[in-house]
């Protein structure tokens, strides 16, 4: 086998190793029991504070629903460090 085809074999088995062990990014969409959801990258907790996960998916099939309130990012509400209620941001 000559040295370029080693090279290429190597070169597919390294990346073929490295994308199966990269992570996938998460994201869900998080909701309270009020209705009121958001975008998280993780799933976050609050102490006394009941949230649910969701997929994309789920946001999709759920975006015209009245019972829900959709808060979209922005750069006074921190999913780090609060969350939504009654559509009243509490910082936690």
């Amino acid at each position: 086998m000559s040295l370029a085809k080693k090279l290429l074999v190597a070169t597919a088995l390294a990346a073929s190793v490295g994308l199966s062990l990269a992570s996938p990014a998460a994201a869900y969409i998080t909701c309270n029991r009020a209705g009121d959801c958001w975008h998280t990258d993780e799933r976050v907790h609050f102490p006394g504070v009941t949230l649910s996960f969701h997929d994309d998916k789920w946001r999709d099939e759920h975006r015209s629903d009245r019972h829900y309130s959709w808060h979209d990012p922005d750069n006074d509400h921190d999913w780090h460090h609060g969350y939504w209620d009654h559509g009243t941001w509490h910082s936690g």
